[in-house]
């Protein structure tokens, strides 16, 4: 199984992320694509960034049943 790892701050997620995963996985032929929230990501450094925890469960929402 061929798998990717998609990093980034996904404060919040949204269809541009899922679109680039996607496509991503459909160009290099990636059996899944694995989102993974950047914990203290160095280039956003705000004070209203929402916590790592809740950034991966918006990651999981925005998958659905694909992350099964």
């Amino acid at each position: 199984m061929k798998v990717a790892l998609f990093g980034g701050a996904f404060d919040p997620i949204h269809n541009g992320h899922l679109r680039l995963a996607r496509e991503f996985a459909r160009r290099l032929h990636f059996d899944r694509v694995l989102l993974m929230p950047t914990y203290v990501p160095p280039h956003k450094l705000r004070a209203d960034m929402a916590p790592a925890e809740d950034r991966l469960a918006m990651c999981r929402l925005a998958v659905g049943d694909a992350n099964e």
